[in-house]
């Protein structure tokens, strides 16, 4: 084994005497490019055992304290061990051949135990939570990549499965970082490894063909907190999106070289498939409001066109459907449910009675308040639909427009106003001027839209509305008043109103006349003496 020299005046420098009495001691950085040298040049082999020891113990000193120089230290190592490795696999050391002959066979056994130990060692580095954020890990987990790649090319001939499960297992499972606000992580190696990984179909690939195993294993051993730690993970890493081209795959960019990919990693059922069963194992997961939010948000763009049967997110989507607690998470998962009714013959019987749950006065005050009513514009735009269903929609909207915002009320008004154009038969509510009736009909605390009785009631809401403190709204609110000879309105126009625009409108605003004023004007502060010589400003004399 080659000695550690720490004879020399440089490397005594370098070490300082507490490291020496807390931890195994270090090697200085020359002392670190010196072994690798020898490994070059030498062919002294035995130093790999010094450099992955010393690997080892500046990982055990940096999740106990800051030290810089071990940091550097570190890196050096692992560069200086891979491009060794590298070279040797090259030159067909790290294999087995039958031309190599007994020693040369022990030789290479040898290496490829220490190999593995510094595959192992880097998982270590990339999965422990160091005393701070180093760029050790960075490298460490480029290293790891490129090691992906060299088993590819030289020893396997194929992709490394094995080795790419290995390092998503220690990427999703290590305690990095922390739970967004938003649901994801901010694990910094996590956030680098999914810049990498929007960019290849390999990466891609594999990561669903060799994960769903273990993403069951976890949910029945794990913590619900670990688990929703992993769930942050893998969505922080999908997030941006798939590069599957059902047109064009086989000339999507590959991490490994495309000669070493078998032609299933670009058949589109299998990776439907694979993709299915992860996601369906991550959705079991017992997730956090904030969590909920986040893959309701991406689900029917970047989950469910890549799924092989969809359907299997019923479940699932109609339990966030039915939530109470929270209004937005029935929202979001308005979208998914769209598509799966609308393109896979998803039967919910009670949508409507659901949707029609969700008209409540916080509705107006979230930050998907557009989306809500795009949607809900595109699920009552059928002409088949109930008078009564339709009703008990319009009279609840004219009811919360009573106590809603500003902006919320400039989103209503239009919004009745195209329901009653596309649905002639509600008219009477505009006109019913029964004065038999004792009290409005309307049941507000219904739940059922079908039983509500809207349909006997009248908008008086709406006239209401027409003395609105807001010039703008009460103006808007007069069409109700005068012929529907206006088609429809463009909702777009108005759904993302809030009070900042409102004002900057009035601000911006040029007025034709002068504006009014609540008192008289005069040409000057002094009117002219009348016949008796006083001034005409009563109050004034000479």
């Amino acid at each position: 084994m080659a000695p550690k020299r720490k004879s020399t005046k440089q490397a005594e420098t370098s070490i300082s005497k507490k490291q020496k009495d807390e931890t195994t001691d270090l090697l200085s950085l020359e002392e670190v490019k010196s072994l690798g040298e020898d490994i070059k040049n030498a062919s002294k082999f035995n130093n790999f055992v010094i450099l992955l020891d010393q690997l080892q113990s500046i990982q055990k000193l940096l999740t106990e304290k800051e030290d810089i120089e071990a940091e550097t230290s570190g890196r050096q190592i692992v560069l200086i061990v891979y491009e060794r490795f590298e070279v040797l696999s090259n030159e067909g050391m790290m294999t087995g051949s039958k031309k190599h002959n007994e020693k040369q066979r022990l030789v290479v056994n040898w290496l490829s135990d220490k190999y593995q130990t510094f595959k192992s060692t880097i998982l270590k580095i990339l999965s422990s939570k160091l005393f701070y954020e180093t760029s050790l890990q960075l490298d460490a987990m480029e290293v790891y990549l490129n090691l992906i790649k060299l088993e590819s090319q030289v020893s396997e001939k194929q992709f490394p499965k094995k080795t790419y499960q290995q390092f998503l297992e220690s990427l999703l499972y290590n305690s990095i970082g922390e739970i967004l606000s938003d649901g994801s992580s901010n694990n910094f190696i996590v956030l680098e490894f999914s810049e990498i990984f929007k960019n290849y179909w390999d990466l891609q690939f594999y990561l669903f063909d060799t994960l769903n195993d273990t993403l069951l294993s976890w949910k029945d051993n794990l913590s619900n907190q670990e688990l929703q730690r992993i769930f942050a993970n893998v969505v922080t890493i999908i997030r941006n999106g798939l590069k599957f081209n059902q047109e064009d795959l086989e000339n999507e960019p590959t991490f490994v070289s495309k000669d070493v990919l078998p032609s299933t990693i670009y058949k589109h059922n299998k990776f439907k498939s694979q993709f299915q069963k992860c996601i369906l194992a991550i959705l079991s997961y017992p997730l956090s409001s904030p969590q909920y939010k986040l893959i309701l948000s991406i689900l029917h763009k970047r989950i469910i066109p890549y799924m092989s049967q969809p359907q299997g997110l019923m479940d699932f989507l109609t339990d966030a459907y039915n939530l109470q607690d929270d209004l937005i998470i029935p929202i979001l998962s308005l979208n998914s449910l769209y598509e799966l009714m609308k393109s896979y013959n998803l039967e919910y019987p009670d949508f409507y009675s659901k949707l029609y749950s969700l008209l409540r006065p916080e509705l107006f005050y979230t930050r998907y308040r557009s989306r809500f009513f795009r949607l809900c514009d595109l699920f009552l735009s059928s002409t088949h639909l109930s008078a009564n269903l339709v009703a008990s929609f319009i009279k609840k909207l004219a009811r919360l427009a009573m106590t809603s915002s500003a902006s919320g009320v400039v989103i209503i008004i239009p919004f009745i106003y195209n329901l009653l154009k596309r649905h002639p038969t509600c008219m009477i509510m505009l006109h019913n001027t029964d004065e038999s009736q004792v009290g409005d009909p309307f049941d507000n605390l219904e739940t059922n839209p079908l039983n509500t009785q809207a349909i006997k009631s009248s908008l008086w809401e709406l006239e209401t509305l027409m003395s609105h403190y807001h010039p703008n709204i009460a103006t808007l609110a007069k069409i109700f008043g005068e012929p529907f000879r206006k088609p429809n309105y463009n909702m777009e126009d108005f759904l993302d109103w809030s009070y900042q625009s409102l004002l900057e409108t009035e601000k911006t605003r040029r007025y034709k006349n002068q504006a009014a004023l609540e008192f008289e004007t005069f040409d000057a502060v002094l009117a002219e003496k009348n016949k008796e010589g006083d001034y005409l400003l009563e109050g004034w004399s000479l």
